[in-house]
């Protein structure tokens, strides 16, 4: 959707329909049908978290190789090797 205008004439909506559905959903008080609403990351709610890290160009391409020639995913790579640093740090 572009703006409002186009979101209220998809749905055949005015604009305080609108109004009072963001005010609702903003204080958290809507109706959920019933089932529990998280707000924020599924990933919190799930015990992981999407993470970035920057690697060096040549041990990436390494990591790929090891990824094809095991077939296997790449995040477990990283995943693997995290896990072994840690565990090395008790």
């Amino acid at each position: 959707m572009k703006n409002n205008e186009e979101l209220r004439r998809k749905f055949g909506m005015t604009g305080e329909q609108l109004d009072a559905w963001a005010n609702e959903y903003e204080s958290g008080d809507y109706p959920s049908g019933g089932g529990e609403v998280f707000t924020g990351s599924h990933l919190v709610e799930v015990g992981k978290k999407r993470v970035t890290v920057i690697y060096d160009a040549r041990d990436a391409q390494r990591v790929e190789a090891i990824v094809r020639s095991k077939g296997i995913k790449t995040s477990d790579v990283y995943r693997d090797a995290l896990n072994y640093y840690l565990a090395s740090q008790k």
